[in-house]
Order: C-alpha cells, then structure tokens, then sequence
C-alpha cells in the first residue's frame, strides 16, 4: 500500500467518483410521496386550512419520540433557534454563551433576538468546553446555547450544572444531532429548550424545516404565539390552547403541510438511519484503530450519530489529508472551513441590516462586545487541524470498507 501513488499525485484513485453522504434526503420514496400526494390532492398547504393536520402529527411524533411536553413545527432551524430564545425571555443586550465552532445560523438567531453572542472554547469532542462557559458568565449571561455538532451529543452532565450554578436557561442547538442520545436520552430533551432543524443535510429532512421542543409552557406558549404573528391567527383559529390568549406583534414561521408531510414519513426512518450510520462509523474507527489517529473525544459514544473527525498535528497536514481523501473517491474535508465562527466576516464586523439597536448598537449595551482573531485560541488551532468524512444512510459495505482502504493509503504516503 505505501508504494501506490496518491490519487491527488497523479495516481489511480481507489474509486472516481465518492459515495452520497446524504442521510434521511437519500432515502426518499414511496411513503412521502404517499403524504405529498394527499396534501396535494387536498388542496390545503396550510396547517390551518388542512383536515389532515400533518403539522400536528409531526408535533405528536416528536413529543413521543423525543421526551418533551411540546414540540412546535417551525419554517427552518433557524427559526427554531429564534423563536426559543425569544420565548425563554431573552432581551435586548443579553448575553448568550455560544461555541466558538459552530453554524453561523446559532449566532444569527441570537442575534436577531437582540442578544449579544459570547463565545467560549470547545474542547475535543467539538463540544462546548464546560470550563470555559464558567469564565465566560458575566451578570448580563442568560443563557448557554450547546451545539450537539455533526452528530455528537455535548457533554450536557457537566454543562448543565454551571448552567444552574448561575441561573441560566439552556437552548440546545440539536440542528445537527436529531436522533442522537446522550446517556440514555434523546438530545433536545436534556436542557430548557431546543432546536431542531430538518433542512436538507440533516439526518431526516423536508427540504426546510424546524421545530422547538420543550416542556415548559410558558416557552411553548411564547413559542408558538411568536412564529404565529404574535397570535393574531392561533387564538382566533382555536387550533391551540393558550395560558393568557393575548396576542402581540410577532413573526410569521410556520410550517407548511407540504413539509410536515414529508416529515411524518422521515420520522419513521430516523432511527435506522442514526443507527446505521452509528454503526458505519463504529466499524470504521475499529478497523482504522491500529494506526493511531487521533479521533474526536465523544461524551457518549454509545449514543452517537455516525461522526468520523480525526485530528492531525498541524493545519496544513489536515488540509492535505482532506484533500487526499477525497481525490481518492472519499467525501472528506473540513467544517467551515476549519474556522471559528466569529471569525466570519459579518461577525468581526458586527455588521446587520439595522444601525440602531440591539445588540451591537445598543443604548443598553453601551460598552458593546467585540470579536477578533485570538478570541478563543485553543478553539481556532483545535479545529484547524480537524479532518470529517462523510456518513451517509446510503453507504453500502464497499463504500465503508472504501473508507478503511483510502485512509491507509493516504496515511501510508504523507507525512503526518
């Protein structure tokens, strides 16, 4: 093996083409197309207009699947992120501890919910560092948002005790974990609130979507008043009962029966999906464990979602071993581009659409928080040397020992 020549240096690669890393999008079928179909054929898109309630069935399913008291079907992860904050009494010039790494989309809802985004270290299972959240709470902290990222729950033992130390409510980010546990239970029902996302990348999808799940009333309640125009349409409908009925000013992030319907169908596939990429993954570490690779530390193995992240001794070895990997016919790379995310150019700037108001032009927040290169510097090295191949629900048994095959190779003929 040391002697082939890589596929990136003008060899052979070992295939030419790489195997889809899709998860619930791959596979769409029938039952879907079944759900669609009679929405379509009922002529009602809207969950209010529609006597087959597919918004609803989803709120169901995701109750009982995942723990909660209420689950609220929104138009996108972000929005659930939103809308959650908002709900849990979140105000202008707060201050909410974020990861470091990240999807921009968890800085932009705290953002839009005027609230200024603190970010801590993560550690390595690319998880928020609970040690760091403890240094980052000032009087103004109201909230700590984990990122259950690609697939690996946060070490929420460790992170919801400084949470209660200081009385602070918990968002989880499950965008990119639905499926997956941590000691036993589903992520989304570990903190105050969470937010799940069912865009197109995610382990089951519609394309776009979002819900809330919790099982605090009154976050419910605001909730779903909120991305019903504060309530105007919800208490006249009657579709939901509501502690206080009062409307307000609000958003408009509902969820289309379109959507629901292609999620109801999903719902049914998640468990093997998360299963089987869990079990892909697994098999992967195992068969690859002779060489020594550096794996990403995951807080419950037994509970994750299929993430294969390995890390490398510098930047560059990382950015080479990716790009090997993938000339080899392996979906590899790296997140984000192996950057922190303050370090997007919207977020060093603090640069939004308003120039008044909250949270960076606030007269509550004169002071302001500023972002720059260095902020969180064991985060910004950790996750430049991070390399992710790709687990998909497709994957076959070639396609998983083409991963074995193609990460030998590539060890074998670079430096690292």
């Amino acid at each position: 093996m040391s002697k082939d020549k890589l596929a990136i240096q003008g060899g052979a690669p070992l295939r030419e083409r790489p195997y889809s890393r899709r998860r619930g999008a791959g596979l769409i079928g029938d039952a879907e197309l079944a759900n669609v179909t009679s929405v379509l054929r009922a002529k009602a898109l809207f969950r209010y207009a529609s006597s087959l309630g597919m918004a609803e069935q989803v709120e169901r399913q995701l109750c009982d699947r995942f723990d909660v008291e209420f689950a609220l079907t929104v138009s996108s992860g972000t929005a659930a992120l939103f809308a959650a904050l908002v709900a849990m009494g979140i105000q202008e010039g707060d201050e909410v501890i974020v990861p470091a790494v990240t999807f921009v989309a968890t800085v932009g809802a705290v953002v839009m919910a005027r609230a200024v985004p603190v970010f801590a270290e993560i550690d390595e299972s690319l998880t928020l560092d609970p040690a760091s959240v403890e240094a980052c709470v000032t009087p103004r902290t109201k909230a700590i948002v984990p990122v259950h990222l690609d697939n690996v729950a946060a070490d929420m033992d460790v992170l919801v005790p400084v949470a209660e130390r200081h009385g602070l409510r918990i968002l989880e980010d499950a965008a990119q974990a639905v499926g997956v546990t941590y000691r036993g239970k589903p992520v989304g029902s570990l903190g105050h609130a969470a937010g799940f996302s069912f865009q197109q990348g995610k382990n089951i999808t519609s394309g776009e979507g979002g819900a809330v799940l919790t099982s605090d009333w009154t976050v419910y309640d605001n909730a779903c008043r909120f991305q019903d125009q504060g309530g105007q349409f919800t208490t006249a409908t009657g579709r939901r009962t509501h502690s206080s009925g009062e409307p307000f000013v609000g958003m408009n992030m509902r969820m289309t029966e379109l959507a629901a319907a292609v999620l109801v169908a999903q719902l049914d596939r998640l468990d093997g999906i998360v299963t089987d990429c869990r079990k892909r993954g697994q098999w992967i570490r195992g068969q690859l464990a002779d060489l020594g690779l550096n794996w990403r530390r995951m807080p419950d193995e037994s509970g994750e979602g299929g993430s294969l992240v390995f890390f490398m001794e510098s930047a560059g070895q990382a950015r080479d071993f990716a790009a090997a990997l993938g000339a080899e016919g392996v979906p590899a790379g790296q997140m984000y581009d192996a950057k922190a995310v303050y370090l997007n150019p919207a977020i060093l700037a603090r640069r939004t659409l308003w120039t008044v108001g909250g949270p960076f032009h606030s007269a509550g927040y004169p002071d302001g928080r500023r972002y720059h290169p260095g902020l969180c510097p064991r985060s910004e090295e950790l996750f430049a040397r991070h390399v992710v191949i790709g687990v998909g629900a497709e994957m076959t048994d070639a396609d998983t020992e083409l991963v074995v095959a193609a990460v030998r190779k590539v060890a074998a003929c670079l430096p690292w």
